[in-house]
C-alpha cells in the first residue's frame, strides 16, 4: 500500500525526475525497520522545488495516518507558516540569543515534543546560523 500511496502522490504532484528520487529515497526508507538513522540533504538554488518534495512527503505521510513521525521546521514564521510548520527556535528550545545554556525544564519539553518523531524537516536550511546548528545539535544529543 505504502508504494501505491507514493506514485499517487509523485503522479498528483507532478514530480519531476529529481524531485522524485529524492522523494523514493525517504519513502523507501519508511518501510524499512529502523536502523541507521537517514540523513539526507536536498540542495539547489531557489525555485528547484526542495519545498515541493518537502510537501509531498508530508502528504505521503499524512495518507499513511503517520504525521505524528514529523517535525517540520523553518528559521522564520512565514517560512514556517508556509509549509505547516514551527519556528527551530520554538520546535527545538532556542530562545536566548546571548547563547545561555538551556535549562533541563526545556529541554525535557524539546525532547518530550519530539517523542515519536522520526524524521525532521528542516526548510530553509542554509538560513541559520552555525550557532543555531550547533544549539540545534546540542539540544537533539
Amino acid at each position: 500500500q505504502c508504494s501505491a500511496v507514493a506514485d499517487c502522490i509523485i503522479q498528483e504532484d507532478n514530480l519531476n525526475y529529481e524531485q522524485e528520487r529524492a522523494f523514493r529515497i525517504v519513502t523507501n526508507y519508511s518501510m524499512v525497520p529502523k536502523g541507521t538513522p537517514l540523513k539526507m540533504y536536498i540542495g539547489g538554488m531557489g525555485g528547484t522545488g526542495k519545498t515541493h518534495v518537502l510537501q509531498a512527503l508530508i502528504k505521503y505521510f499524512h495518507a499513511l495516518n503517520e504525521s505524528h513521525q514529523l517535525a517540520i521546521v523553518a528559521p522564520t514564521e512565514t517560512a514556517a507558516a508556509l509549509i505547516g510548520g514551527s519556528t527551530y527556535h520554538y520546535m527545538f528550545g532556542i530562545h536566548d540569543s546571548r547563547g545561555g545554556e538551556i535549562s533541563n525544564k526545556l529541554l525535557g519539553e524539546v525532547k518530550s515534543c519530539l517523542q515519536g518523531v522520526d524524521y525532521i524537516f528542516f526548510d530553509e536550511v542554509s538560513m541559520p546560523s552555525c550557532a543555531d546548528m550547533y544549539k540545534i545539535s546540542t539540544h537533539l544529543c
